[in-house]
């Protein structure tokens, strides 16, 4: 008597066609999923309950930041220390509810919301201000770092994103700035800054580029790489190559010591990787909710994101 396999693994989500019509093989029970609510799919397709969530702290929390040091994270109008038992210490004051973004570069944490700068090192906030300059006798004025959205470190330098523009400051020193000619200029307003191996990944408000090169003073070279936006805060730093499996599935490759970036955009997950190669994970299938602010984060080498209205 003939076996039917109803359904014994599942290539993923697909909200682009018709339930009808998703992809399903009898002989291997392989089905593409219409809805998933709640689960977890493994690289062999098997489907599980996803885990469940315990409360560690109550209120609310946004602009969680950790890099292999210390763990910051805003809630009202403070910038917190959270500590590895969920206890928080409150190190400034912050404008209650801008969102934060941070740099580490060995043992200092540079950040900014629009607002406010400044650093943390040893678990305390101090001013991100211009230090005292010595060399040359120089015409040239060196700034205070703008107070900017966005931060990213890319080949011994900050930038900083202020409404269309990426000041960068001076090579090998975090602290100053010559904001007569020392930025990139865009079109439209930054939404997200993220360096690759050899190149910057920038998104205004209507498009995506990558800026490559290795100093800005000589020029980067720019390309537009996707006609559409990152949702702002959604995009992270991996390590890792994007490569596709013999069954036709993007998988990143961790094993490859190679850095990339990864954000939610208008049009699905991108990978953006060396050279501005960029891939669109999930544009074939699954249509993505109106969003205008995202977080995302890596869990266990998986991309996890949620999405705000």
């Amino acid at each position: 008597m003939p076996v039917l396999t109803i359904l014994k693994a599942t290539k993923g989500l697909n909200t682009k066609n018709d339930p009808a019509r998703l992809k399903y093989d009898p002989e291997t029970g392989i089905q593409e999923l219409a809805v998933a609510v709640n689960i977890d799919i493994d690289h062999t397709g098997r489907i599980s309950r996803r885990k469940g969530f315990t409360l560690q702290a109550a209120g609310s929390f946004h602009s969680l930041f950790c890099d292999g040091g210390t763990a910051l994270v805003c809630s009202g109008g403070g910038l917190f220390v959270l500590h590895p038992d969920y206890t928080r210490t409150g190190i400034r004051n912050v404008t209650a509810g801008a969102r934060m973004s941070y740099c580490q570069i060995d043992n200092k944490i540079y950040y900014t919301n629009g607002y406010e700068t400044g650093y943390v090192k040893d678990e305390l906030s101090y001013a991100w201000e211009a230090t005292t300059y010595y060399g040359p006798d120089t015409k040239r004025v060196l700034s205070d770092p703008p107070i900017g959205k966005h931060l990213e470190f890319y080949n011994g330098r900050i930038y900083i994103t202020q409404n269309s523009v990426a000041w960068y400051s001076e090579p090998l020193d975090y602290t100053r700035f010559d904001l007569h000619k020392n930025y990139l200029s865009f079109a439209s307003t930054i939404k997200m800054i993220r360096a690759a191996t050899d190149g910057i990944y920038i998104s205004t408000d209507k498009a995506t580029y990558f800026c490559f090169g290795p100093n800005p003073d000589e020029g980067f070279n720019w390309v537009m790489v996707a006609p559409y936006p990152a949702i702002e805060y959604s995009d992270i730093t991996i390590n890792g190559r994007l490569i596709v499996t013999q069954e036709g599935d993007p998988v990143i490759d961790t094993t490859v010591n190679e850095k990339a970036a990864m954000w939610v955009s208008t049009k699905g997950v991108c990978y953006g990787g060396p050279s501005g190669r960029l891939v669109n994970i999930t544009q074939e299938k699954i249509d993505l909710p109106t969003t205008l602010i995202a977080n995302s984060f890596l869990v266990d080498n998986k991309f996890l994101t949620t999405l705000e209205p």
